[in-house]
């Protein structure tokens, strides 16, 4: 089978998990929006926000290391080594932390969310930390061993039945926000008990290698580095919402990135698919030129989600949630192209992960990171919640410039950069004609829908004509047989 044929066909079966979790994801933001205030889904916010920096530590980047020895140590048992060695090292944290959490659940109450009331949702926190995190180790090794449709149903049954029992918990027992957190934690706690049922011969406490974890973490740990730093300015930003403007602030900027995340969704089903063959490829001659497409192909295709996010944005919000909620609008525009432009470092990812270099990546993400640490309080000050997601697109722009600079150095693939440019320019044009004509359509939303369909439209027309030629030469390419 071709690369690129087995690369669509991977994705295409990835797709299905976060096309599945789109749509819970909007079934669950409306019946959320009219159970909470946005100070409550500010509340929640924050919790999650917390939730998901102690995983950068309860995983601390073993994901890709046990990627990377999947491949250098091809014999099955030292593959059941690796995996066994890192599903210990996180469980063994996770329950560390889970009870930190429990114990101090009080003092995170008071200084966190600012409400002593809500201390429970920090014990519900520490239940679902523990169970949190193992689906995702059985998710990779479908992913490594091409098992996509066992990875696609382990990960769907995780968060279908988070969703369910949270609507279940919030809507039928009542139970707040902390249903929300409970529901998160069943999902969780299913996905556990069934990865380590399908995978019991894999997991082994025997298994279970001392020395193999500590040149591991030395190779994840700039990419822990790397992942605090994108907590800092994604997640984080939360935090610093909640106490510069309120807690309402934070809430309707969760709710917008809630919202802009499906876009995150569906360019996951791209990268799930794209580094374990990206990886298996890596000494092929055609790997630098499929390398530059994967990279301009993911860039094209999240200026085009981004900008359609940015159209409906303002519809979706007058649709799926309240009015009180509409006000979001902007940061949501915003945090889409974020998060569409956040994507093409994890897609240059694999090539330092094919010259076991990482520390690059890291430095790029640090260099982001600063530039919105200090744009960060300047403009939301002056600009609010606005200006917060502001300050984190500038600073995922200069993650991207610093990476695509790093990886052409560590490993130089093929990237057109006068077509991208091509395709920015025309993103943009199209970007000044909404802005021109929304004010002609601001009071109907009918009218609103229609145009912005016509205008998503027609910029794919326009980067389609730009990348017809280049793609057919791609495929055409990418027809040599790969192994596996």
């Amino acid at each position: 089978m071709s690369i690129l044929r087995r690369l669509l066909g991977d994705a295409v079966v990835y797709s299905l998990t976060p096309i599945l979790s789109s749509f819970v994801g909007f079934v669950l933001v409306p019946i959320y929006t009219r159970t909470f205030t946005p100070s409550d889904y500010g509340a929640l916010a924050l919790v999650n926000t917390t939730t998901t920096l102690a995983t950068i530590f309860v995983v601390f980047g073993l994901d890709n290391s046990s990627a990377v020895w999947f491949w250098e140590y091809p014999d099955p048992e030292e593959r059941r080594r690796t995996f066994s060695t890192w599903l210990a090292f996180t469980c063994s944290f996770s329950i560390l932390i889970a009870a930190v959490a429990i114990t101090f659940r009080g003092t995170l109450a008071h200084w966190i969310l600012r409400e002593d009331r809500l201390s429970g949702l920090w014990a519900v926190f520490g239940i679902n930390l523990i169970a949190l995190n193992i689906p995702r180790i059985g998710i990779l090794w479908f992913r490594m061993t091409r098992s996509p449709w066992r990875a696609v149903l382990l990960g769907a049954l995780t968060s279908v039945g988070s969703a369910a029992f949270g609507v279940y918990f919030v809507v039928h027992l009542k139970l707040g926000l902390a249903g929300v957190i409970a529901g998160q934690a069943a999902g969780a706690w299913i996905g556990t008990v069934v990865t380590f049922i399908a995978l019991r011969k894999v997991f082994s406490a025997r298994a279970v290698d001392r020395a193999r974890l500590p040149p591991m973490l030395r190779l994840s740990a700039p990419l822990v580095a790397m992942t605090n730093l994108s907590w800092l300015m994604g997640g984080a930003v939360s935090y610093f919402i909640s106490f510069v403007c309120s807690r309402e602030d934070a809430g309707l900027y969760q709710v917008a990135n809630s919202l802009a995340s499906v876009l995150g969704l569906l360019m996951f089903a791209f990268d799930q698919a794209w580094s374990p063959i990206a990886l298996s490829i890596r000494d092929v001659p055609t790997a630098r030129r499929v390398y530059g497409v994967a990279v301009e192909g993911a860039f094209v295709i999240g200026l085009l989600l981004a900008f359609g996010a940015a159209v409906f944005a303002r519809p979706a919000l007058l649709v799926i949630t309240q009015p009180q909620y509409v006000s979001g609008q902007w940061v949501l525009g915003l945090l889409a192209l974020n998060i569409a432009l956040i994507n093409i470092p994890s897609v240059l990812s694999v090539t330092f992960a094919r010259e076991k270099v990482t520390m690059p990546l890291a430095k790029a993400t640090a260099g982001g990171a600063a530039v919105t640490v200090v744009l960060l309080p300047i403009l939301a000050k002056t600009l609010g919640k606005e200006g917060a997601a502001l300050a984190v697109l500038i600073g995922t722009i200069t993650i991207l410039t610093l990476s695509i600079r790093a990886s052409q150095r560590v490993f130089p693939i093929d990237i057109h950069f006068r077509r991208a440019a091509g395709a920015t320019a025309l993103a943009a044009g199209w970007t000044a004609a909404f802005l021109a004509t929304r004010p002609l359509v601001a009071r109907s939303l009918a009218a609103m829908i229609v145009v912005g369909a016509l205008l998503v439209l027609s910029l794919a027309g326009a980067l389609s004509a730009i990348y017809r030629k280049p793609l057919k030469e791609a495929w055409q390419e990418s027809r040599a047989p790969v192994a596996g």
